[in-house]
């Protein structure tokens, strides 16, 4: 039997099979120093879909590498005036961050178009990333180094995401 918020959602659900990832997650990668979801407007697969599932799933251990990231930031963390270890320390939460939710949205590639998808919204990701961080803190220079850094976890996903739908 088909579940009944499945059923009500089929035009939601035909309109995301045939385009891969949902437009709600294409478009939302915003960068976010706390923990508030890169991904706006909740889980953006239909309830009843296995990607709903697959979504909740990552997101609850996402929000669990948030909370142990931030108890080990502060055991170790440093207020410092010390511009070279604040901007170890800002680099090094940028990633954290993007570590994280990156990993999240891996959950939900399945198909090439899913692959395909995700590798747009991790470049979308990674210049959201830049911005903001220039944004926030521009009296701090990171931008060369927290490029270089990102597109490489960027790539590192992108791969990862190419051997979940590899025949």
């Amino acid at each position: 039997m088909l579940d009944p918020d499945f059923v009500q959602n089929w035009p939601i659900i035909l309109n995301w099979m045939a385009d891969g990832l949902p437009a709600a997650l294409r478009s939302s990668a915003v960068p976010r120093w706390s923990h508030r979801d890169p991904v706006e407007g909740g889980n953006p697969y239909p309830r009843g879909a296995p990607e709903w599932t697959m979504w909740e799933t990552g997101t609850a251990a996402a929000r669990d590498r948030l909370r142990d990231m931030d108890a080990r930031i502060a055991r170790t963390a440093q207020v410092t005036l010390d511009p070279l270890r604040y901007r170890a320390q800002l680099l090094d939460l940028a990633v954290g961050r993007f570590d994280i939710w990156t990993e999240r949205g891996l959950t939900v590639v399945s198909t090439e178009q899913t692959r395909r998808d995700y590798e747009h919204w991790l470049a979308a990701y990674v210049t959201n990333w830049l911005h903001y961080v220039a944004d926030t803190c521009p009296r701090v220079d990171a931008a060369t180094e927290l490029r270089a850094r990102l597109r490489e976890r960027a790539a590192q996903r992108a791969l990862q995401a190419r051997r979940r739908v590899a025949p």
